[in-house]
This record gives structure tokens, sequence and C-alpha cells, in this order.
């Protein structure tokens, strides 16, 4: 029999009746189209979400998770304002025969299905004629009144927190997930900066849980002992003032009472440098909240304790369920990049996981309020049903891909899954592409492993020939007769029409990496978009002084709709020491050597620095060792003129398209599989 890599991560566990056939819980997330909007005005779960809960049982993870629902119809959850009413008739004609499909997917894979309930509290939108509820009466800095619950809506909410997991009992779930994290209502009043109350709901820990207590009982009195309640909760908020690990393990003692599992997460939702550790980034460590769970466990080892925070190496998930740390480990991001993550693992494919790279895009909605969440590395993400079967029939093709990056790794693999010949030309000595930059930056461990596996699907693909040292020229695509044609040759590097930017001294941005040698003490860089910012976080990370020009009013301009998350997290460390084991965000230092300039245009670029105007016309000279454009790429279109015609079928992909992002590149390639 083969044996397990991974025994302790896929082993099974008995938690109150209910067998876990192993340790890996696919966390809360909505499916990649959301929610469907009733006549009523109030959200119902979609058919596409019960899918989506299919593929992830399929997957291999033992309990599979909703988004998150709010449980009262008087308000709108969250910033993306989704209302469910579990009240109304309408939910049992409507929303009822699609919660029981959402458990018979999941069951049907061997899974259990586990349904999380929220309330937002000072985080949500009322419908008229209701007023924000919290811990304490407040104005909110949008204006919105935040009245102070007493025991009768403190009650009231309960009840509504127990309706709804009993409407999950109803149509087949087997867990209840109570969101207790994060600065959503019941978080508030567990955090003593919220939760400032002199009655016996506020003060000591002990006060402060008093009413997530309430709501656990009367969840557990209607639901019964043959549903399991786990309770997400942020053991550290990781801000000043903020509930701390010490205080929480009071609260969570009582907690358990009812409570069979305790979810550790971490940080605040409305607090950009803990908020890194609740949605954890490239700025922190895999694993990045695991010594919380491990504190829990070992103070309460009776507890059944789940641990969550950018896990996506299973080795790194045995060792913490190996070591006792904690006995469940969750993950959404990891199951969006790969929905077979768990049975990959299990398998001992765990070269063959696509993994999470952290960029926080299946996040945007939180901003955009599309209905639509994308992943950078999972095009099928989005496209996660199968597309019905052309009517023509497949004919096996030679296809020939132009070029080694990512969007034409991408190409070659899915064509070859597809049942193509397929030929790469590469004209360098390995396959990458510019995504060889990852190798000298501390904080983009996850695109190097990203690229690894792009080369390694690629590498181990019967169907896929690969030639290094080969430029694709008209005379090398013509000598492979190819009968398609995907060109993936990249984009070149962009300089603007400022006087002095071509100066042999002047180093362009994506030719930095790997000459770190070359940069003095002291470097300008022109262009405060997201690549000039992270050039300026590895530069002061070396100790360098940096001036960071920027024309725009502020920096990263262009990734506020597409990576808001990401670019919350890079705008702070662009100026903050940047410490990937730091578990104390609010005590990293300013960096006193980052000058960054906004309203600023770069007007002329000398040897030893560079003159800059800013919005009032005024001019001054910044000296510096090294000048650095950030300045982006373009595509060279006499060059790909040059393919047109050189097969049947001719393919743009990837930056020579569009010069974009990680995301552009896997879309545009896989899409093109899609094609031929």
């Amino acid at each position: 029999m083969k044996e397990c890599a991974y025994p302790h991560l896929f082993s099974p566990i008995t938690i109150g009746g209910k067998r876990l056939k192993n340790r890996v819980v696919a966390s809360a997330q909505a499916s990649p189209h959301g929610v469907t909007v009733g006549r009523d005005g109030y959200d119902n779960a979609s058919e596409y979400q019960a899918q989506y809960m299919g593929l992830l049982a399929r997957g291999g993870a033992a309990v599979v998770n909703t988004g998150h629902y709010g449980v009262d119809p008087r308000f709108q959850l969250g910033a993306l304002r989704y209302a469910f009413n579990f009240y109304t008739d309408r939910l049992y004609n409507d929303q009822m025969p699609i919660l029981n499909l959402m458990s018979d997917n999941v069951h049907a894979y061997g899974a259990l299905a586990s349904m999380e309930l929220n309330h937002g509290g000072y985080i949500c939108t009322p419908f008229e004629g209701n007023k924000v509820l919290g811990p304490m009466s407040k104005e909110l800095p949008d204006g919105k009144i935040v009245v102070a619950m007493d025991k009768n809506e403190m009650e009231r909410v309960a009840e509504y927190f127990a309706n709804a997991a009993y409407i999950a009992k109803l149509t087949g779930f087997d867990m209840i997930n109570i969101h207790g994290a994060h600065n959503w209502l019941l978080g508030q009043f567990l955090s003593p900066i919220s939760n400032r109350r002199e009655d016996e709901y506020g003060g000591s820990p002990e006060n402060r849980a008093k009413f997530p207590l309430m709501v656990l009982k009367a969840i557990r009195d209607r639901i019964g002992k043959d549903m399991l309640i786990s309770f997400r909760y942020s053991v550290a908020e990781l801000v000043e003032g903020g509930a701390t690990l010490e205080e929480s393990l009071r609260s969570i003692k009582l907690l358990t009472e009812y409570a069979d599992i305790i979810h550790c997460s971490a940080g605040k939702v409305d607090n950009v440098q803990s908020s890194n550790y609740l949605f954890p980034s490239q700025y922190t460590r895999h694993g990045v909240n695991a010594y919380l769970a491990a504190e829990v466990k070992k103070a309460l080892p009776d507890v059944m304790v789940e641990m969550v925070g950018g896990v996506n190496d299973p080795a790194q998930a045995e060792k913490f369920v190996a070591e006792g740390s904690c006995d469940l480990v969750a993950m959404a991001r990891s199951f969006i990049a790969d929905n077979n993550w768990a049975k990959k693992a299990h398998d001992g494919m765990a070269e063959d996981i696509r993994p999470c790279i952290r960029c926080l895009r299946c996040l945007n909605e939180s901003i955009n309020f599309q209905g639509h969440r994308v992943c950078s590395v999972n095009p099928k993400r989005v496209l996660f049903q199968e597309l019905p079967p052309s009517e023509l029939p497949f004919v096996r093709k030679k296809v020939l891909v132009a070029g080694g990056g990512p969007a034409g790794l991408m190409a070659a693999n899915e064509l070859g899954l597809k049942g193509h010949e397929v030929v790469v030309l590469e004209k360098s000595e390995k396959l990458g592409g510019r995504l060889e930059f990852a190798d000298h930056i501390a904080f983009k461990e996850d695109i190097k492993r990203y690229r690894d596996y792009l080369i390694g699907q690629v590498t181990k693909n019967k169907n896929v020939t690969v030639k290094l040292g080969v430029e694709a020229t008209p005379e090398t695509i013509k000598a492979e007769e190819p009968d398609a044609l995907v060109v993936a040759v990249g984009a070149k590097n962009f300089y603007p029409p400022i006087p002095g930017a071509k100066l042999p001294s002047v180093l362009h941005c994506c030719d930095l990496y790997g000459r770190e040698d070359e940069v003095g003490e002291h470097a300008v860089i022109i262009g405060g978009g997201m690549v000039g910012c992270e050039a300026t976080i590895h530069l002061h990370s070396m100790g360098k002084a940096v001036d960071l020009v920027e024309m725009a009013p502020e920096l990263m301009p262009e990734n506020k709709m597409d990576y808001p998350d990401e670019r919350d997290f890079t705008l702070y460390y662009v100026n903050h020491k940047l410490d990937l084991d730091q578990n104390k965000p609010m005590d990293l230092p300013v960096k006193e050597n980052v000058h960054i300039h906004t309203s600023t245009r770069c007007v002329e670029i000398k040897e030893n620095g560079v003159f800059v105007e800013n919005s009032e016309g005024e001019k001054s000279f910044i000296e510096a060792d090294t000048l650095i454009l950030a300045t982006g790429l373009k595509p060279d279109f006499d060059y790909l003129n040059s393919f047109e015609g050189l097969a049947h079928d001719v393919l743009f992909i990837g930056d020579c398209k569009k010069p974009g992002t990680i995301c552009n590149t896997s879309s545009t390639g896989y899409y093109a599989a899609l094609e031929i």
C-alpha cells in the first residue's frame, strides 16, 4: 500500500461525534460569481456556490465552508452589502433547495458542510428605519450613528443567529461556523478597543465574552448536540490597545462550553497593519498565525483548535498538525488557486499544486462590487464549469509557442493537456521569463514557487517539447511547420521621453534584480506604481536610501481596482521596515531614509540625480547615486507583425498583447488553449 506523504494531515479525527476524514478545512469563501438578488431585495445563495462547494469537497477537503451569511434581516452585511433573510417564507421557497444542494454536493465527496454566520455590527448598512448596532454608541466617520445594544437587542440578535443555524440544520449542514473575529459584531464585543462598556458586557475579557456566549448558547439550544459549532476568533488583534493572546485565552475558555472548535485567526479588518495577518500577503511568512493556535492548544489542550493564515504548502500543514500546534488547518486562497489542493497533497502530487501567490486579487470585489471574483493564477476560478464541447471535432495540431515566460508556459501546458503536439521555443537558456526577478527578492517567494510550478508542469507534459537557446524567428518557426502559433514574446522596457532617460547610468526597474550591486547608497526611482513601490521596499530593506517620484497625487493609483488590499499593504511597507517574521506590526519603525514625492514629475535625468517639478510648478534637484526607471513595458508592434501569417492560426498572449500582471499571463495563456 502506498504510504501517505503527510500522515498526520490526512489522519481522520472525530469531533462531537462527527468523523472528519482528514485535517484540511476549506475555509469560508464565496463562490466566484457571488450571490443572486431576489425580488424582495434580499440575496439568495446561488447554484454557482453550491457547485463550487462541491468542487472543493471533490478536491479533498474534510470540511467545506460557505462564505459568511448575515443573520440579521435589518442590515446589509459589510462592504458588499449582502443581505440574507433567514426569517421570510421566501427562504423556504427559494433558498432551501439551493442550501440543500450545497450540502448534498459536499456530502457526495465525503466532506462535512459548514455554514458561516455573521453579523457586521457597525460594519453594516441598515435598511430604512433601522439604526446601526454595536457595543458602544458613537458616530462613524461616514456619519452613521451607532446605537449601543441593550440586553433585549442582544437577545434578539442571538435569536437571529439561532434561527439561521436551524435553517442550516434543516438543509443538511453538519457545522455552524460563527464569525467572531476581525471586528465584525461579535469581535467588536470581544475587543477592548470597540467595547468600553461599563456594565456586565464590558471591562474584563470574561465580561466582553458574555454576548458572544449568549449567541453560542442560543444556537446550541436550537440545533442540539448533533451539529458542530466552530467559533472564529482574532486571538490577537495586533494593534495598540487591542485584544492580546493572554486576554483572548480567558474569553476562549468560556466559549468552549458551546463551541466544539476554536478557529484561530488574527487582526482587524479595519486596520491595514493588522489586516495583513487576517489576509496574509507577500509581506508575511506562511502560517503566520500558527503560533497563536499553538498557544491556545497549549493552554486549553482539550479544545479542538483550527489554524488559518497563508498556508499553502502541505509539508508545512503536516508539521503544524504533527507537532500539536493545531488539530485542523484551514485555508481559503489555497483552494481558490487550486480546487484540488488536498487531493493532490494526499495522492503524493504536491509538486502539481498550483500555488497561491497571495496577491489578494480574489478579494477585489470588496472594492469593486462586481459580483465576480477572479484568481491571478487559476483561470478556471471563473470558468470552473466546463464549457460545452464544440460542434467541431477535435483535431490534434502541432502548436508552436514562441516564448517560455509565464504566458507561454501556461498556454503550452494547457495545449498539451488538451492533446496537441506543442513545441516551445525560448531564446534564453532557461524558462520563466521575467519571473526570474523573484529569485532576488525576499518577499517574492510565492512568485518563485508559481514560476517553478509552471516549469514543472511543462517539463513533465509528454505532449510538450521545449527547445532552449532557440529564438522564435520567421525562419525557426517555418522550420517547425506548425499548424498554430502562440506568440508569448513579452514586451520591451518602456523609456519615457525624458531627457537623459537612456543615459548609460540609468537602470530600468525590469533589469534591477540580480544587479543590486550596481545600485549606490542613494537611489531615485521614477514611477510610483506597484513596480516602483516594490523596488523601494526591496532597496530600503538592503539599507539603501530611496527617493520615490510619482506624477499622480498618490502612489499606485492603478492598483485601486485590481489589487486594493495588496496596494494597502505595499503602501504601508514602502516607508516602514519590512520584517517577514514580525508579529507586532504596530512596532515596525518608519524608514527615515525613504522620501516620497507625489504630484511630481521628472523633467530631466542627469548622471548624479534628477530634476523634478511639483504641481505648483516648482523645480528642484534630487541628488542620487543611481537612477531607476519604474515606467513599465511596451509591446513592440513592428516585431509582433513579423509573426503574422506564419501559421494557419496566430494568437498573441501575455505582455506582448497587453503588458499587465500575472493574472493577464495566466488567463490569456489558458484562453489560447481553449481557442485552438
